[in-house]
């Protein structure tokens, strides 16, 4: 069952002191876990790259760790590709979720400069950053969390984790998580969810059972008593089962990775998570967590970052005659933009949604549409869309509703 507070405390202090290791080939360097990867490429594909090693292009949060970096480096060579991406010369946000650089930057004087090129490179001589186009091929650093040393086979960031392919209801496997001194996974960041679904796609074909509940409207919880500080949750999903899965099937309704309901009592294959190095214990807390509150998004604002929904003005309602909306959809460097139209309503060949690939119209058209369609999606190349709302001054429709949010190819 369930245990008490107490024990939490121990094991928290426990994992504490345990000395950190990285794996799969990093190295640890302050704290940090680092590959280099000497070969030239563009910072998609080092991105890409450094995904399948479970981790991101590595970050830096204040002068130690700026000088660690070059001190790893050393005369390798001479320039890599840095996780940041900056979406004017005053935003400039890593890709491992975690923020801006206001609280620390080391860049050359006259940088950032995204007319120049909205990617960052770290200069190994001087360890100044600079901007430069994507497209530039370059060494890089990848960064994962460091661990502790356990013999599990999926150790990430200080916890191990398993795949059961044993089909269970929540109940079921909540106690055969318990038997192996854990619970049913928590989620608390885009990359570990990232990590649990590149497991999934390798070990099952239908949908995961994670650890989180709605034991009411408009509130979650984890099973395992930790904060609900992450949600990937599909923005349209309308809680009517209290349990959550994740999306792992390319014909479910959800993209992979998303999480949405499923009855608690239903079968399904699912993860467990406990500490990593830490020896079993036999109790663990359970506590009330607040909920995520959801993001909107409307016509002309500025930056939307995913996850959201943008839609006509008006929606559900007839939109008016003579109207301009742009919507300009961004995600970290590090992902694509999955944007899904749920619902779709114009004047056929008069009122027209235009959609970009880049950040304005002066992007790759990827279409225009108009008319009554069927939901739809569409993926970026890059971490960005624009897309465009266009009527004329006479008929009016409906209009549209469509979901953005992060996508990890």
């Amino acid at each position: 069952m369930l245990f008490a507070f107490i024990a939490l405390i121990i094991i928290q202090l426990t994992n504490a002191s345990l000395p950190p290791i990285c794996v799969d080939g990093y190295t640890l360097v302050n704290g940090k876990c680092l590959r280099l990867f000497h070969e030239e490429t563009y910072h998609t594909r080092a991105e890409q790259t450094c995904r399948i090693f479970e981790g991101t292009l590595f970050d830096v949060k204040n002068a130690i760790d700026n000088r660690a970096i070059a001190s790893f480096i050393g005369s390798q060579v001479e320039t890599v590709w840095m996780g940041l991406f900056c979406f004017n010369n005053n935003l400039c946000l890593w890709d491992d979720n975690s923020g801006s650089t206001a609280a620390y930057d080391n860049f050359s004087p006259g940088n950032p400069k995204v007319t120049t090129g909205s990617c960052v490179y770290f200069e190994t001589s001087s360890g100044r950053w600079l901007s430069a186009p994507c497209t530039e091929p370059r060494s890089y650093v990848c960064e994962t969390p460091s661990t502790h040393e356990d013999p599990c086979y999926y150790n990430y960031n200080n916890y191990c984790y398993t795949f059961s392919h044993n089909q269970s209801s929540f109940t079921t496997a909540q106690a055969i998580c318990e038997e192996e001194c854990g619970n049913l996974v928590s989620i608390h960041s885009a990359n570990e969810n990232r990590y649990l679904m590149n497991i999934a796609s390798h070990r099952a074909s239908d949908n995961v059972l994670i650890g989180g509940m709605w034991p009411m409207d408009h509130m979650n919880t984890w099973v395992d008593g930790t904060m609900w500080d992450y949600s990937n949750i599909d923005s349209v999903y309308n809680p009517k089962n209290r349990c959550i899965a994740m999306a792992n099937n390319g014909t479910s309704e959800y993209n992979l990775g998303q999480w949405f309901g499923v009855d608690c009592e239903g079968l399904s294959s699912f993860f467990c998570k406990r500490p990593a190095g830490v020896p079993c214990s036999t109790d663990q807390p359970k506590v009330t967590v607040t909920p995520v509150p959801s993001n909107e998004s409307f016509c002309n604002s500025t930056v939307l970052m995913t996850p959201g929904i943008i839609t006509s003005p008006n929606y559900p309602q007839n939109y008016d005659n003579n109207v301009y909306c742009s919507y300009k959809l961004s995600t970290l460097g590090s992902y694509n933009i999955l944007l899904e139209f749920t619902s779709f309503s114009t004047e056929e060949n008069v009122d027209l949604v235009t959609v970009y690939d880049g950040e304005s119209t002066n992007g790759l058209k990827i279409g225009t549409y108009s008319g009554s369609r069927e939901p739809f999606h569409l993926i970026s190349k890059g971490n960005n869309f624009f897309v465009t709302f266009a009527t004329d001054s006479r008929n009016v429709f409906k209009g549209f509703s469509a979901t953005f949010v992060a996508y990890s190819t």
